[in-house]
């Protein structure tokens, strides 16, 4: 399965920009729609074309057997009852018995290879897509929903792999079909044979004009799910707010309307197919009336025989049966071919951070000094957050990061692990520029902890050691101690094995923050990054997260946004930012004695807790 996804990704994502140098923002590089879509959709089967392959060749030879039982009634009628030959009708009988166990076999097998092969289609284009948007930085997901990221990853993949797998089985054997068939109706009557068939070229530019006309409301119809499917995942998420705030009518006519939106273009699709493909039954149905027509007056005239034309009514079904079959696939082809458009945009979106080809492992263990060197950055190139920022800070040190709301702060920390790269100068880590590091070396020495520590719905242990698993049961109890948490945790129903809830929503924010810091304790990083760590927690549970935060950056180096000056006061050195600048930087009490930006800030805080 893994070479098959290798060969899957080697074939179908495409290489990535890897220069050095300073990043463009996604949403200044979002890719325009992909030409060629039905075309690229085949070739996503390339991987697996050796078990296609097999499959589509018992997929012609079961065609075959599937057409040899109308030939029988010819022989049957016009040689065996005509004269009463009892044997050669046994012959054929038997014939007939083992042709119908054959195509069975075949049918069945063709059936398990090629949903084997469409199964491996799916997990590895979906395997693809989920390492593609894990592999994106946070300017990409800042531009993004998380609902309709979820649409392209489930729903999308399973409408491609409906009809590169159902649907092109069966246009295959429906073509095999009827090319059989309109072969075998003109080797038995040439011109009753031609006659028939007319009518199929024009329900082939029917349905070709149906294609052209439909595609573009299957993709509006793919757009407004993916836009429910966003409102749907973002309201559920925050269903507390709405329920807080009273806001269930207001959001319930927020996902009508957008439900009316995708019923409106449904329809839309629904009203054009049921306009089309009547028609183009009507019209294949009369090769109906000319077979039987024509074959009646044919054999008036000796030049056919009732054999021949209960053959050609056997093969009916072939040739008109198929037709149900074909404009149900090029309605499914249409959604399909949406499908794939949106799936194309998450392969082809360019990774704006990723390993340079040069990229080396940052050495272990990492002493843990941070640089920024006339760094300067922002989300619109045009507007930089940060305006040419210089500091370094000596391996072991804290430093607390101040400012106001939007002046940079938690810009600063995503670009030491390269959640951003700047449009400017350098950041570095023990004297290298990140840049040149690799993204999984850089991110195992520093770690980020967000201001609401983010819990998986699964149990304290598997958070705790999510980026330690092989943690042993005394380095997890430590870790937990340690962090003040190893109490409320031995409390719960469960212990370590106590289900936490989707995002922790079973336990406090100032239980959460503590796993976070456990769970931080467990992957040994160099450098600290906190981002506001105490904001999400009250102000009982602040006492205990700031004891073990205390502990976390024992002996490692630390940068620490903050708005609370309790965690400043005790930094070596506090920056305050201003308008994406440094305009302040030193010891929190030498800074108290100028009189600044941070002395007025300490004000203000006293002020409050007073």
């Amino acid at each position: 399965m893994i070479t098959h996804y290798h060969d899957f990704a080697r074939t179908h994502i495409p290489a990535q920009p890897t220069d050095l140098p300073a990043t463009p923002t996604y949403a200044a590089a979002v890719p325009h729609p992909t030409p060629g879509v039905t075309r690229r959709l085949y070739g996503l089967l390339t991987p697996y074309r050796r078990t296609v392959g097999v499959g589509l060749l018992l997929l012609t030879l079961s065609v075959i057997a599937e057409l040899y039982p109308p030939l029988v009634w010819i022989r049957v009628v016009d040689h065996g009852i005509a004269q009463r030959d009892w044997p050669y009708i046994a012959t054929q009988l038997a014939l007939l018995v083992l042709v119908f166990g054959a195509q069975q076999l075949l049918s069945a097998s063709r059936g398990i290879l090629l949903e084997r092969a469409g199964q491996r289609l799916t997990l590895d284009l979906r395997l693809a897509v989920y390492r593609k948007l894990q592999a994106q930085s946070a300017d990409y997901f800042e531009s993004q929903r998380t609902g309709d990221l979820i649409a392209r990853v489930t729903g999308d993949v399973d409408a491609i792999q409906d009809v590169l797998v159902r649907g092109t089985d069966s246009v295959l054997a429906n073509a095999l079909r009827l090319i059989g068939v309109i072969g075998i109706f003109i080797a038995l009557n040439p011109v009753l044979g031609a006659a028939t068939t007319l009518p199929m070229l024009a329900v082939g530019a029917l349905l070709w004009r149906y294609a052209r006309t439909v595609r573009p409301t299957y993709r509006a119809a793919r757009t407004r799910l993916g836009d429910l499917t966003a409102l749907i995942t973002d309201r559920l998420g925050g269903m507390r707010v709405v329920q807080t705030h009273a806001r269930e009518a207001q959001e319930t006519a927020r996902v009508e309307a957008l439900g009316r939106e995708l019923y409106d273009v449904q329809v839309r699709a629904v009203t054009l197919r049921n306009r089309s493909f009547p028609l183009a039954r009507f019209v294949g149905n009369m090769g109906n009336v000319i077979m039987l027509g024509g074959g009646a007056w044919l054999i008036m005239q000796g030049q056919f025989t009732i054999g021949g034309l209960l053959a050609y009514r056997g093969y009916g079904r072939y040739f008109y049966g198929p037709l149900d079959d074909l404009v149900g696939i090029a309605d499914l082809l249409q959604r399909a071919e949406a499908s794939g458009r949106r799936v194309f945009e998450v392969l082809d979106a360019p990774v704006t951070v990723q390993d340079h080809p040069d990229a080396r492992p940052l050495p272990d263990p990492a002493r843990g000094e941070i640089e920024f060197r006339n760094v300067t950055y922002g989300y619109d190139p045009a507007r930089p957050v940060l305006r040419d920022v210089s500091f370094r800070v000596p391996a072991g040190q804290r430093v607390a990061v101040l400012g106001e709301s939007g002046a940079g702060k938690s810009t600063l920390l995503g670009l030491v692990t390269r959640a951003h790269d700047p449009q400017a100068g350098q950041v570095l880590i023990d004297g290298l520029d990140v840049r040149t590091l690799t993204l999984h070396s850089l991110r195992r020495a520093a770690v980020t902890m967000p201001q609401d520590t983010f819990l998986f719905h699964d149990t304290v242990r598997a958070n705790v050691t999510y980026a330690h698993p092989a943690a042993t049961p005394t380095e997890i109890q430590d870790a937990l101690r340690a962090a003040h948490a190893l109490d409320f945790v031995q409390a719960l129903p469960d212990g370590l094995d106590t289900l936490v809830g989707e995002r922790g929503v079973k336990l406090s924010g100032g239980q959460r923050q503590r796993l976070g810091i456990a769970r931080t304790l467990l992957a040994r990083p160099r450098v600290l990054l906190l981002d506001e760590p105490t904001s999400a927690v009250d102000a009982e549970s602040e006492a205990q997260v700031v004891a073990a935060l205390d502990d976390l950056m024992r002996g490692r180096t630390a940068l620490i946004v903050t708005h609370r000056l309790s965690l400043a006061r005790g930094a070596d050195r506090v920056l305050v930012i201003q308008d994406g600048r440094i305009v302040e930087d030193g010891p929190p009490a030498k800074l108290l004695e100028q009189g600044g930006a941070y002395a007025a800030l300490d004000r203000t805080s006293r002020a409050l807790v007073g």
